[in-house]
C-alpha cells in the first residue's frame, strides 16, 4: 500500500510541483521569448530581402528595357550604316565613271591640240608658200609692165589669200 502521506507533506510536495512547473513555464516563456525576437529579427531580414529583390527586379527591368532600347538603336544604326555604304559604293561608282569620263575627255583633248598644231604648222607652210605682199606688188609691176610694152590694157592684180585675210582684218 502506499504510504499515507501527512498534510504537511502533500503540500510541500505540491509545492515543489508547482515550483518545477513554474520554473518550466519560466523557462518555455523565455524560450517563447527567443523565438518571437529571432521570428521578429528574422521577419525583419525577410522584409529587406523582400524589399532589395523587387529593388532588384526593378533594376532588372529598367535594364531589359534599356537592352531593348539600345537593341532598336543598334538595328537602326546598322540599316543607316548599310544605307551609308551603298550610297557611297554608288558615289565611288560614279567617281570612277567620272574619272574614266575625264581621262578620255583629257586624251581627246590633247589629240584635238596635236590635230590643230599639225593644222596650224601646215597652214603656216602654205602661208609660206603663197606670196608676200611684196611679191604681189611686184608680180603687178611687171605685169604692167608687159602690159604696157604690149599695149594692152593693164590687168587686174591678183590678190593672194594672205591679203585676203590681211584686208578682212
Amino acid at each position: 500500500m502506499p504510504q499515507e502521506m501527512s498534510f504537511a507533506q502533500a503540500l510541500t510536495e505540491a509545492r515543489q510541483i508547482i515550483v518545477q512547473q513554474s520554473n518550466r513555464i519560466k523557462t518555455d516563456l523565455e524560450k517563447l521569448k527567443a523565438l518571437q525576437e529571432t521570428i521578429a529579427t528574422q521577419a525583419g531580414t525577410i522584409a529587406d530581402s523582400d524589399r532589395q529583390l523587387k529593388q532588384k527586379t526593378a533594376e532588372l527591368e529598367a535594364a531589359g528595357d534599356q537592352i531593348k532600347t539600345i537593341t532598336v538603336h543598334l538595328e537602326e544604326s546598322k540599316v543607316a550604316r548599310e544605307q551609308a555604304e551603298a550610297v557611297v559604293d554608288r558615289q565611288g561608282q560614279r567617281l570612277t565613271q567620272m574619272q574614266e569620263t575625264i581621262a578620255g575627255l583629257e586624251k581627246q583633248l590633247a589629240d584635238q591640240s596635236a590635230k590643230f598644231e599639225q593644222t596650224t604648222r601646215e597652214l603656216d607652210g602654205l602661208r609660206s608658200q603663197l606670196p608676200t605682199q611684196e611679191d604681189t606688188e611686184a608680180l603687178a609691176a611687171l605685169t604692167a609692165l608687159l602690159s604696157a610694152k604690149k599695149g594692152a590694157p593693164a590687168a587686174k592684180p591678183i590678190e593672194s589669200p594672205a591679203q585676203d585675210g590681211a584686208a578682212a582684218a
